[in-house]
């Protein structure tokens, strides 16, 4: 049912109450889009960080462990239906038993950050979760054990298939835009901290607690009357201020903060580059203001929401709160900004086909709503169309999961080109930038970021390359046929998209993803780029050789038990500033079964994963070889099978007992 627009708020409780349903809406769009996803990210998370007991995941069994949520009433946010789905066994709501909950609650306000209830939201999106406390009430102690319970919860919301992250932010260090220390792992730390706090002001949804106070305080204001503003609301009694968190004030952003954080989406953008573009224009888009500070796009969603007043006079009193998507909002004025040049209409093109592409990843949402509601693609999609936003060849990208492996690696390439590109423009600008601008990134943050850039773009001698592709979660296929052919002597191993048979390969020329010499390096290079996952049917057309599918699949299997797909925004920063170092291995032993007995020669391959990120892979023709390599890792990088990280994979043959005697002696 469509909803009218609403009136400007005038009068502090009307902006309340707007802000308050803006909320609600950002809530029902999560749990429409996926309910069971919905209901453990808004209700059985929160509820758990609310309470502490013995029989419920996160429990801390430490008297002094803090927890509990202010204003947080369990029997509304929690119905007893729920929790009885969800913990039938518990005996934490019982009136026979201790309270569970602490008439102490330690976190004032939890909310997520980021793409959670907006158009960007997918299957595999994650959800950080911006918990605000306060240091000096709880203690060092206190706060290692909320750590330790934020871990634990963490933990169960994996195994239930939804990845989640606490980050416990101090409410004065916020206010200060003073955390990097909590940002380090996921940030370029000091480089874009306010870039941090203004995506949180924009993107966030309230799960529990406190409001921000950041939506009750019109936009434009210095620093010196923000806090006076703040001061007169509460000395006047206009608010309660233990309703409310203060998380400070940004009246804009200087441009010394933006070459970090471009450096950082670069980084973020080797795991799923399409994901970054409109970040990336975003930065763009900043960076072409004449002046040395910015404009704050969370000002924007501001007056959307609760200061309709300050919008233009054609705008004020036309917009419905369901449609504020952060996420549509700003692609459609980066859009605007690319389209004002003829020469930049093909990166306007490519924002649009990203953000349609970042939509689709939330296709199978749409088995999850009910009879009669519209699906969330096809509400998007006409939302999009409404904005101006849907790409032109949209029905291209909607049957995006059958495209040929040539038009993923082709878009895929456009988006690298497009981000490279653009960082050049970008470097460019900040040369003209004077002596005094400041830049906040430091050689640290350039160290670490240059590392990872290099680690997917530098070739190597033996290294697999990585791929310029989409995403690597995208890349996945569900069937690839491996085919062998021989050539002049040579045997070539090709993988093709699909499943196919020895007779329809030969029509199939343009599903071919590559071609190999040797298998193995074939296999491991599939893994790599992310096109070979568990999910993947491995098949193999009719062949002379000895090796079998069953074999390949063994050796997947293995490969993919061995070296779980690199995320490289999570490689410890500091790895990155060390010298590189082997973490695990995998020997692969006459995998095409050739005679072992009598033979100067036993054919070997290993594989190894280091600490930057990077895979080697590297053949050998004797068993001394093989030996000689496996004591180098043991002596230089403590990789061996006793400790755990190094395999040995020799398929099932006739001489699989000799062999493995051979190389263990």
């Amino acid at each position: 049912m469509d909803q009218k627009p609403q009136p400007a708020a005038t009068s502090f409780q009307q902006k309340i109450t707007c802000y308050l349903k803006y909320n609600e809406e950002r809530k029902a769009k999560a749990m429409l889009f996926n309910p069971n996803q919905g209901n453990l990210l808004l209700k059985v998370l929160p509820f758990l960080l609310h309470c502490n007991y013995p029989d419920l995941p996160g429990f801390i069994d430490d008297a002094d462990c803090p927890y509990g949520i202010h204003l947080f009433n369990h029997t509304e946010e929690f119905p007893h239906e729920l929790f009885r789905r969800y913990f039938p066994n518990s005996t934490a709501l019982r009136s026979d038993r201790p309270s569970s909950f602490s008439e102490k609650p330690c976190i004032h306000s939890l909310k997520t950050i980021g793409s959670i209830g907006t158009i960007a939201q997918s299957t595999i999106s994650d959800c950080d979760y911006w918990v605000s406390i306060r240091k000096e009430e709880l203690g060092k102690k206190g706060l290692q054990l909320l750590q330790e319970k934020c871990r634990a919860i963490e933990e169960w919301s994996m195994k239930r298939g939804s990845e989640v992250h606490f980050f416990l932010m101090d409410i004065d260090q916020t206010k200060e835009n003073n955390f990097e220390s909590e940002t380090d792992e996921e940030s370029a730390g000091s480089s874009i901290k306010l870039l941090l706090k203004d995506e949180l002001f924009r993107t966030h949804i309230l799960v529990a607690g406190k409001m921000l106070l950041w939506w009750f305080i019109p936009p434009g204001l210095t620093e010196g009357e923000y806090r006076n503003f703040v001061h007169n609301l509460v000395s006047r009694n206009k608010i309660r201020a233990n309703d409310f968190v203060d998380l400070g004030y940004l009246s804009d952003i200087p441009k010394a903060e933006i070459f970090g954080a471009c450096l950082w989406q670069m980084n973020k953008a080797l795991d799923s580059p399409f994901k970054s573009v409109i970040k990336f224009a975003y930065l763009e888009l900043l960076l072409h203001g004449t002046t040395t500070t910015l404009p704050l796009f969370s000002d924007r969603v501001k007056c959307l929401v609760t200061y309709q007043e300050k919008l233009p006079a054609e705008e004020q009193g036309t917009i419905d709160l369901a449609e504020v998507d952060p996420y549509i909002l700003l692609a459609r004025d980066i859009i605007a900004f690319y389209k004002q040049e003829k020469s930049e209409q093909k990166r306007a093109s490519l924002i649009q086909e990203c953000l349609f592409l970042k939509t689709l990843e939330g296709f199978e949402s749409q088995k999850n709503t009910k009879f009669g509601q519209t699906s969330h693609l096809k509400a998007t999609m006409e939302m999009m169309q409404a904005w101006h936003l849907l790409p032109e060849n949209y029905s291209h990208f909607l049957r995006f999961r059958d495209w040929k492996y040539k038009e993923l690696i082709g878009f895929g390439a456009k988006v690298h080109d497009y981000l490279i590109e653009t960082y050049k423009r970008l470097r460019w600008i900040f040369k003209s930038f004077g002596a005094d601008t400041g830049l906040t990134i430091t050689e640290r943050d350039i160290s670490i970021l240059g590392r990872k850039l290099f680690t997917f773009y530098e070739q190597k001698p033996n290294k697999i390359d990585y791929i310029r592709s989409v995403s690597r979660d995208l890349m996945e296929q569900q069937n690839i046929t491996i085919h062998i052919t021989k050539y002049e002597g040579v045997f070539y191993y090709y993988a093709f998209q699909g499943q196919l048979d020895h007779e329809s390969v030969k029509s199939s020329v343009e599903s071919v993803i590559k071609r190999e010499d040797n298998l193995v390096r074939l296999i491991v290079w599939l893994l790599v780029n992310g096109i070979i996952s568990t999910k993947t049917q491995i098949h193999l057309t009719k062949n002379f050789l000895p090796i079998d599918l069953v074999d390949i699949q063994k050796l997947t299997e293995l490969l993919i038990k061995t070296f779980p797909i690199i995320h490289f925004s999570r490689i410890s920063p500091a790895n990155l500033l060390k010298r590189e170092t082997v973490l695990r291995a995998l020997a692969i032993v006459n995998f095409e079964k050739e005679p072992a007995k009598g033979s100067k020669t036993l054919k070997s391959t290993m594989v190894t994963e280091n600490s930057y990120g990077e895979y080697f892979i590297q053949d050998y023709t004797t068993a001394i070889q093989l030996k000689n390599a496996m004591r180098t890792l043991l002596t230089q990088h403590y990789v061996s099978r006793w400790n755990n990280n190094l395999e040995i994979f020799i398929p099932p043959q006739d001489e699989q007992s000799y062999i493995k005697n051979l190389i263990e002696r």
